[in-house]
This record gives C-alpha cells, structure tokens and sequence, in this order.
C-alpha cells in the first residue's frame, strides 16, 4: 500500500482563480507534485519559496470572439471544447499522474471525453453547477447530457449536502460517489470593530451581471424604498449588456445608486466588502453555490439572500443574514429594510460569518479535499503533515 508522499495530481482548471494558490499550499505534501491546466490568458502563479511543486500549463484554447449564439459562435465554442479535451486527453496520458481532478465540467463534450480519463488516473470532478443557471437546449435533451456526463466523471465533490441530494435525486448517482466540501474562503481583513456604517448605511450587489443575478428584482426593490433616502446601493462588476444599462440609467436616476461596472480587482473588492453593511444576493435561478457568498464570509459581512440552489440553506444554516423568496421585489425591499434596522442582527450576522469563515479556511478545505484524494486511491489515513 503506497504512502500519500510522492502522489502525483493533474488539475484541469481552465479558469483558476485568487485561490488557487492557497489550496495547492493546503493540499500538497514535499514530495507532491501537482499540474494545474489553464487558459493561456489567465492568471496564476507558480508557488515559490516552498518545498511543494506546482506548476502550472497555460496553454488550453479559447473560442474566437463571436456573435452570442450565432452559428459561427456555436461551431468556435465545439471546436475549442474539443481541442481542451484532447490536449486534456494527452497531458493525463502521458504524465503517470495518480489524480485526475476536473475543476471545470462541459455537459456538451464531457460525457463522451471523461471515458478515457480513467484508463490513466483516477477521477475525481468538481460539480459546481448541477444543472445549468441558463437553459439553452430542451430540457429532455439537457438531463440526458448530464446524467451521462455523471456517469463518467468519476467521484464527485460538490459544496453542499443540497446539491449532494440534487444529484442523488436528479441524476441517481449513488451517496457514496459524492462527497460535500464547503467553498474555500480567503483569509481577509475584516472591519476591526465589525460595523462599518460611517454616515449611509451601503448595500452592496457584487458579481457577475448575469439574468439569473435577480438585478433587475433589485433595482424594482429599490425603488420601492423611496423613504430611505440615505442609504446607499453599489452594484460593482460586469456582465450582460442590457443589466450594465439598466443598472446605468437607475444610478442616473436616483442618486442613492452607485454603479461601478468594470472588472474588480482583488484590492478593490476588498474595500467594497468592507464598506458594506449588507450583501444582498437576489438570485432568482441557482444551481450552486456563490462565491460571492464565500467573499461576504471572508469580510465577515450579513446576507441577505434567496432561497435558491444551496445559499438560501447555507445562510441559514450558518447564522450569517436573512433569507426571502426569489423573484419578489417586495420581499426584498422589506428584506433590505429588515436588515439595516437590525444593528443587533447584522453583529451576530458578522459574528456568524467570522466562524463560518474559520471553518471554511482554504487549510480546512485542503484537508478534506486532500482525505477524498486517499480515500480514492485508497490510501491509509494520515496520521500528521
């Protein structure tokens, strides 16, 4: 039986992110060697000043920049997804590796493409969206792609014990393939007294623009709460061309709307979620969990969320903010006006995130990930670092 020194990991993550680092730091043993493969475009760098190795290919395609939805658009995106699976296929066979850990699943390709994966490794894929939050194909056709797509992607990792029953359920994959891990959260500097109100009280929207996001359920909200005139709303990112607009012409309209669309660097989303008194997360179509639920628990910020995919049970399960209905702007002006007038909430709130944070440290994380990677392999237990 092998000992977990010298265990050789492959990653195929074509987005990575801030995190990345801190995982493979969490994960990785002296004698680990582990491949990280992503887009040529994106960041992420090689871990120095340690003992563990780490290194990262940057090389997997992009599609070219396309009309949304055209056929050109469709047959670019094809060709890219198939040429990631077979440089994929390629790096995983000839690089002895013990791990195959997909970061990133493609319903379209991966169902067919995985097959081969476990000739060479053994597979583990993260699951980060269940189903899609936008349905682009008929539904029949979808859960067909998917259930094949599970059947082939070897042990499953998801964030939460909701989604675990999503795919149980769905999809009928079996418990034991399945393990719930929590998102990693960043260790971050919270507000040093935990209150950040200095003058308006800030209502912060942040992420990505998408139809899902429930922005234009918040915008309605807003203008709902005509009577609290000094409050401030921040919506911050990027997205859909129509949502930038509408979030546009609403802070042209009311100057209690801040809008800040552009991409967000590290440094100042920082001071976003400091100077938040509440995030609110309106989603009204989820099938995950939020990262941006993850950056309000590394500020220690209160919630305000929507009972969808796995954030309404997390917030409320964790003790960190308050949970309405999706889809129903008055539930959410009166969620919003709830909130800010609940000082004592919003502390306990904060103070729940601080613990959910700690839990949910990238080192707790790496460590649980790291026992599902022994388990597969079937590996004794650990006895130390």
């Amino acid at each position: 039986m092998r000992c977990w020194s010298a265990v050789n990991i492959y990653w195929y993550w074509p987005f990575p992110h801030r995190g990345e680092n801190a995982l493979a730091l969490g994960l990785l043993r002296p004698d680990d060697h582990l491949t990280v493969h992503s887009l040529a475009s994106r960041f992420g760098e090689q871990l120095t000043g340690t003992s563990v190795r780490y290194d990262i290919r940057r090389e997997l395609p992009e599609p070219r920049p396309r009309s949304r939805g055209s056929v050109r658009w469709l047959g670019s995106r094809a060709l890219t997804y198939s040429e990631r699976a077979g440089r994929r296929l390629r790096a995983v066979r000839g690089g002895g590796f013990d791990i195959c850990h997909i970061h990133s699943l493609n319903y379209f390709t991966d169902g067919i493409a995985l097959a081969p994966l476990h000739r060479h490794a053994a597979v583990v894929s993260s699951v980060n969206d269940v189903v899609p939050h936008e349905r682009r194909i008929p539904h029949a056709v979808e859960n067909r792609l998917l259930s094949v797509l599970y059947r082939q992607a070897g042990h499953l990792v998801v964030y939460h014990e909701r989604l675990r029953t999503q795919l149980h359920d769905e999809f009928g994959v079996g418990r034991d393939r399945i393990s719930v891990v929590p998102h990693p959260v960043l260790s971050a500097q919270p507000p040093a007294d935990g209150s950040v109100t200095n003058g308006a009280p800030t209502v912060l929207f942040f992420g990505t623009f998408r139809r899902n996001k429930g922005i234009r359920v918040l915008l309605d909200a807003i203008r709902r709460l005509d009577g609290l005139a000094e409050v401030r709303f921040v919506f911050a990112g990027r997205g859909d061309a129509d949502l930038e607009r509408a979030v546009r012409e609403a802070a042209a309209s009311d100057r209690r709307i801040e809008a800040d669309i552009r991409y967000i660097e590290n440094d100042e989303r920082a001071k976003l979620y400091r100077r938040a008194d509440l995030v609110v997360l309106p989603y009204t179509a989820f099938a995950s969990q939020s990262g941006v639920l993850a950056d309000a628990y590394a500020y220690h910020a209160p919630i305000l969320a929507t009972d969808v995919g796995a954030v309404g049970d997390t917030v409320r399960d964790d003790g960190t903010g308050w949970v309405i209905d999706p889809g129903d702007p008055e539930a959410l002006a009166a969620g919003i006006q709830r909130a800010l007038a609940d000082d004592e909430g919003r502390r306990a709130a904060r103070s729940s995130a601080a613990a959910a944070a700690e839990r949910q440290s990238y080192p707790a994380v790496a460590a649980r990930l790291r026992a599902i990677y022994r388990s597969v392999l079937d590996l004794p237990k650990e006895t130390g670092k």
